[in-house]
């Protein structure tokens, strides 16, 4: 959900009028989104699936 949370955010801001500091707000919540994406990567329909990595903190997935 953080990541959701993020991107709406970097929406929000590149949205608004508001433009003196707007790039380099909507930047560095891309590199926030991108980090959460290596510890909990989505595959291409936007889910997390099995995609799982040591930190991504699902519980271990029995075969």
């Amino acid at each position: 959900m953080l990541r959701e949370t993020l991107s709406a955010a970097q929406s929000a801001i590149a949205a608004s009028p508001y433009t003196e500091r707007r790039p380099e707000h909507v930047a560095r919540l891309g590199v926030l989104i991108d980090a959460l994406d290596v510890l909990r990567p989505l595959g291409p329909n936007g889910k997390h699936g099995d995609l799982h990595t040591s930190s991504c903190g699902c519980q271990a997935v029995q075969p």
